[in-house]
């Protein structure tokens, strides 16, 4: 038939279907090794990270252990940092360090914690504290050598010394006083700040295991005092030893003897002081006026010596006799005498309790009259002789008397405020009430600032509370 195939072509179709088979076969095995090279390649990267898991994983007994150690060990690492009543201990603590060392502050600064209810609070925050003041290098060194032995960790991160008076160098004590500005900070913790810890299972059964390695790292971190010990023969390196060079001759000898007048007129004056001391009819108030104007007379008195000694101001043979037989002799006897100290009496450093209680008799009736000047002068004029000791049977007195200072000096800083009250609502039936105070309006219960708040309005009268106190302002 002529359209039946021949043999030549019948092979060529079926050469043909055979060659189509196998090029798809050839590109099922092609695209087939690919993806066998890729899921290898996956595998490969699949049992990198199950190793890298794997050696995390065998470390978490390790890390877990070191955990539990540093937590149960973490009161001992911060016992350097205080919380926000050990700043407060420290604040005081300054205080008395400045008394110690003879500096005087011109100026401080105190840093402030976050507070409480802020969003953002770190469990270690950083106090800043500045400091400007005036003293001597020796009183400088031994101030910062107070605060460097201090228990919590407080750290001078920066200082700057200058001449008070470049041109006339004032002196105290017969050495030169400088202008110092004082940076330094601290750290407090806050054990209950933001941040939740990682809960580990099991814990107590591990803290219980691990208890003797808790113990072993138990170590008080120590700190190395250093005391500083004074000048020791030593000069101040900030003062150029050229400066007085030139001076040995003096100055004439009237100018001498006019400085030697000036001095003795002093010494009269505080001889006249010491003999009302003297007399037995003084009431407790007037005995101490007379001892702090004394001991202040002394104090002042020496000063001035220091300085025109360390000036060299008094060369001449005659007026240097005399400068020393009626003014550093005399002067020296004085302070060795007490300043203040009736002869023969050894005295009590500490007020007696009927002193005490007179005190604070004397101190509430002022108070009560609205003086609160006079009120304040009292207590400061005798303050250091009411530090006796806890266990002193005086002590609550003398409590008594410093809280009775403590009103007397907030009730005046409160007078000073500047509220001006320009009207009042009093609604007796609702019980809600306020006032009309610097253009804002307040109603009873309200912060008026951080320190003051707005405790109740009447007709004639506002009641305020001010640092815990309750005090009353009058319309």
């Amino acid at each position: 038939m002529a359209n039946k195939m021949t043999e030549k072509q019948k092979m060529m179709a079926v050469g043909g279907v055979a060659l189509g088979i196998c090029l798809v076969a050839a590109g099922g095995v092609y695209w087939a090794s690919g993806l066998i090279e890729e899921l290898e390649q996956t595998i490969a990267q699949k049992k990198t990270d199950i190793a890298a898991c794997e050696q995390k994983i065998a470390k978490i007994p390790a890390t877990e252990q070191e955990v539990v150690i540093l937590r149960e060990n973490l009161g001992e690492y911060v016992k350097i940092l205080p919380e926000e009543q050990g700043l407060e201990d420290f604040v005081k603590m300054l205080y008395q360090f400045e008394q110690s060392s003879g500096i005087q502050t011109i100026n401080f600064q105190p840093g402030r914690p976050a507070r409480k209810n802020d969003k953002q609070v770190e469990r270690f925050e950083r106090i800043e504290y500045q400091y400007e003041l005036t003293a001597t290098l020796w009183q400088f060194l031994k101030f910062i050598n107070s605060i460097e032995n201090y228990e919590r960790l407080v750290a001078i991160t920066d200082y700057s010394i200058a001449h008070l008076n470049e041109r006339e160098p004032i002196l105290r004590d017969g050495d030169t006083v400088h202008t110092i500005k004082l940076t330094m900070e601290t750290y407090t913790y806050n054990p209950n700040s933001s941040g939740q810890e990682v809960t580990i299972p099991d814990y107590n059964d591990k803290k219980d295991q691990l208890r003797e390695e808790i113990v072993k790292r138990m170590q008080p971190i120590r700190i190395d005092k250093y005391e500083h010990r004074g000048p020791r023969g030593r000069r101040d390196i900030f003062v150029d030893p050229r400066e007085r060079e030139g001076q040995a001759e003096g100055a004439p000898v009237e100018e001498q003897r006019a400085i030697l007048e000036k001095f003795l007129g002093e010494m009269q004056r505080l001889k006249a002081v010491s003999q009302k001391l003297a007399k037995t009819d003084l009431t407790i108030f007037d005995q101490f006026t007379f001892e702090r104007e004394l001991k202040e007379g002394i104090a002042k008195l020496e000063e001035q010596v220091a300085e025109v000694n360390g000036k060299q101001q008094i060369t001449s043979p005659q007026v240097r006799q005399r400068w020393i037989k009626e003014v550093l002799e005399p002067l020296a006897d004085m302070k060795a005498a007490g300043g203040g100290k009736r002869d023969g009496e050894t005295r009590d450093p500490y007020l007696s309790g009927d002193e005490m209680q007179q005190l604070v008799d004397s101190m509430t009736q002022l108070l009560g009259e609205g003086d609160l000047q006079s009120a304040s002068d009292r207590y400061e004029a005798i303050a250091q002789r009411l530090l006796v000791p806890e266990s002193d049977p005086r002590y609550s007195m003398a409590v008594t008397a410093k809280a009775l200072h403590v009103r007397v000096r907030t009730a005046m800083e409160f007078s000073q405020l500047e509220l001006k009250i320009q009207g009042v609502v009093v609604n007796h039936d609702s019980g809600r009430a306020g006032l009309l105070l610097n253009g804002n309006v307040f109603e009873e219960g309200e912060y008026i600032s951080d320190e003051l708040m707005l405790r109740r309005v009447e007709e004639e009268q506002v009641w305020f509370v001010f640092r815990g106190l309750t005090l009353i302002k009058t319309l």
